[in-house]
């Protein structure tokens, strides 16, 4: 949270979407949608500060929308919960109410002059010419969605905030010996030849007797015993449970596409021209001036000095334009020059040069959108109604095959299942409408004979688990596990005898004898590997993985042996190859800024954790899972 203010202060980005890419507070004029609870429900306090419910769900409702607008527009609570919004918007409540607090303890503020001067000083709102431009700041700030006041206000509250995060680590700088060390860890390759001895071809292992595979039997009871079974019976709610009670008329359609009329219909806009002079007389000498053929882009910019993107504002809503311009603008024609019209920054002159109608989707058109939408809502309405009414069945002591009964469930019946969801004979659980982790899981945590609480998973749904039956582990009889001690045993002592033959070749390599000079005596296959560095991305060298960081370890002809899962590696290193960060001080610049951002967070971390301890953080989780 600290890293993205301290990574993007000083900017006109961070200064715009503080509040709406981290905070998303309901000031914004956010929606409630989710369950409702009590508008001033503590969910979290931060010193003597409240974080009521009402905040949560508007900050939840403002990322989701976010996260629609990425993924598509079936993004839905359950699955923001499962990406962890609930807790990412928790968290950012509380860091901007820690900083709001210490800035207060410290009496931080942002005055007239100084937030005049944050507008003068930043680039975004200036010129080509380096000067600040009332038009270009206009612009900038009806891209973003703001007013002059609204920004200013954005200032005066997040400014502080910018100021404490820069302050505790916006001047890191990582040391260039430390940037040029790593980049060398980093990029030195290595070359190497190696041999790869297949546990299968070792052929003489004997027969082993009845004594050998009892006495392996006895040394390794965790291979043959049986693993913690549990038998158990499961209910299930999904919205197939409800959906032949929802009912969804043409009305409630039609009072959701009135209400979506954003989404649905686009409203008529104007591509507008803009130049902005300091008094009328100027204004109405400019009028003029266009009035005999002047071309409106070149006239602004001899005029105002200002870029062609400063003057062309292009298609703008109404609701894009302060109340002073929006009326006039919208009632001139196409290619009109308006009478200039005075605000707070100027004397506005402004031409319509195109209008773009209205348009938009009849409600027959978007019709079956709406009904899938509103089903989908009104069937998770009903389940959470059903939720509850099943949470007060078990309350009230009724046991499974009562509630099934009640409520037309169909019981979901497992004999004996491990901690894997695999059956005695190691088979699947089969289907059912619970991913089979989730009921294995509440199974283990929940007694035998009890019944668990009402669960959720991440798509909605509702489960119950009631523990029947526990069978602990168990070790097999030697004679049910005869064949498999002998295949174990078997598999030990071929593993160990070409671990031995490895040892036997790595003990063989001198320097007048290295590991090629031998492989091609012992007509063993030989490879080379292509340079590779440390993190052997994409396997580059070649070679199985357990060997890299043993090569990393040698000087050139050092030899190493590694197992793998099927036999063992013996490598001898050949070759390395320094990096050199004189000749690549682009990547060690680059490095260098990565280096000081991580060390920067690791302090802005303890500066976190620092102001959590002065004004003390405290967040009901069980309130705000209630919320949704």
């Amino acid at each position: 949270m600290l890293q993205f203010i301290r990574s993007k202060a000083g900017t006109f980005v961070v200064k715009v979407l503080f509040v709406l890419l981290i905070l998303s507070f309901g000031i914004w004029g956010i929606g409630d949608f989710l369950r409702s609870s009590p508008q001033d429900a503590t969910v979290a306090t931060v010193g003597g500060h409240k974080i009521t419910g009402d905040v949560v769900q508007q900050a939840v409702r403002k990322q989701i929308d976010r996260l629609r607008q990425q993924f598509g527009g079936n993004f839905d609570i359950e699955q923001a919960k499962a990406f962890g919004v609930v807790d990412q918007a928790v968290d950012g409540l509380v860091t901007q109410t820690v900083l709001d607090q210490e800035a207060e303890r410290l009496h931080l503020l942002v005055g007239d002059k100084e937030v005049g001067l944050l507008i003068q000083q930043e680039p975004a709102f200036k010129n080509p010419a380096g000067q600040f431009d009332p038009g270009q700041f206009r612009v900038a700030l009806t891209q973003a969605g703001y007013t002059e006041k609204s920004y200013v206000a954005l200032l005066r509250t997040e400014q502080p905030r910018i100021d404490l995060a820069s302050v505790a680590g916006g001047s890191v700088v990582a040391p260039q010996t430390l940037a040029e060390t790593l980049y060398r860890m980093r990029n030195e390759k290595r070359v190497a030849d190696w041999v790869f001895l297949p546990a299968s071809a070792v052929k003489d292992i004997p027969t082993p007797d009845d004594a050998a595979l009892k006495a392996y039997y006895d040394k390794h009871p965790e291979i043959f015993t049986a693993p913690e079974y549990r038998g158990f019976t499961a209910l299930a709610l999904t919205t197939k449970d409800v959906a032949a009670d929802v009912k969804i008329d043409d009305a409630t359609l039609k009072d959701a596409y009135n209400q979506r009329q954003d989404e649905f219909v686009k409203p008529e806009q104007r591509h507008v021209l803009q130049m902005i002079l300091k008094d009328q007389p100027a204004a109405d000498a400019a009028e003029a001036q266009l009035a005999q053929g002047q071309d409106f882009v070149k006239l602004a910019q001899d005029l105002t000095k200002a870029d062609a993107a400063s003057v062309d504002l292009g298609d703008l809503a109404k609701k894009d334009l302060p109340t002073e311009l929006a009326d006039p603008v919208f009632a001139a024609k196409a290619g009109e020059v308006l009478k200039p019209v005075k605000t707070a920054f100027g004397w506005h002159v402004i031409k319509v040069t195109k209008i773009d109608a209205s348009t938009g989707k009849s409600f027959e058109e978007v019709k079956p959108l709406l009904e899938a939408d509103a089903r989908k809502d009104a069937e998770s309405d009903a389940l959470y109604a059903l939720s509850n009414k099943v949470e007060d069945a078990v309350s009230a002591g009724a046991d499974l095959a009562t509630i099934a009964q009640q409520f037309k469930l169909t019981p979901y019946v497992i004999k004996a299942a491990d901690e894997r969801g695999q059956d005695p004979d190691g088979k699947p659980l089969p289907e059912f409408a619970i991913a089979p982790d989730a009921l294995i899981k509440t199974a283990f945590a929940t007694n035998q004979g009890t019944t668990s609480g009402l669960e959720q998973v991440p798509n909605g749904s509702f489960y119950l688990v009631r523990t029947d039956s526990v069978t602990a582990p168990a070790l097999k009889p030697f004679d049910a596990v005869k064949d498999q001690a002998k295949n174990a045993w078997t598999n030990e002592q071929r593993t160990q005898k070409v671990a031995d033959q490895a040892k036997v070749l790595a003990d063989q390599v001198k320097p007048d004898q290295p590991l090629a000079k031998l492989a091609a005596a012992q007509k063993l296959q030989l490879s080379t590997t292509k340079p590779f560095i440390r993190t052997n991305p994409g396997n580059q060298a070649g070679i199985p993985g357990p060997v890299v960081a043993k090569l990393f370890d040698l000087a050139p002809g050092g030899v190493t042996t590694a197992a793998t899962p099927d036999g063992e590696v013996v490598a001898q290193l050949k070759d390395i190859q320094a990096a050199d960060p004189v000749a690549d001080q682009g990547k060690v610049a680059t490095l260098a800024t990565q280096l000081s951002q991580q060390i920067g967070d690791d302090v802005l971390n303890q500066f976190d954790h620092a102001l959590r301890t002065l004004h003390p953080v405290s967040v009901q989780r069980d309130r705000i899972a209630s919320l949704f």
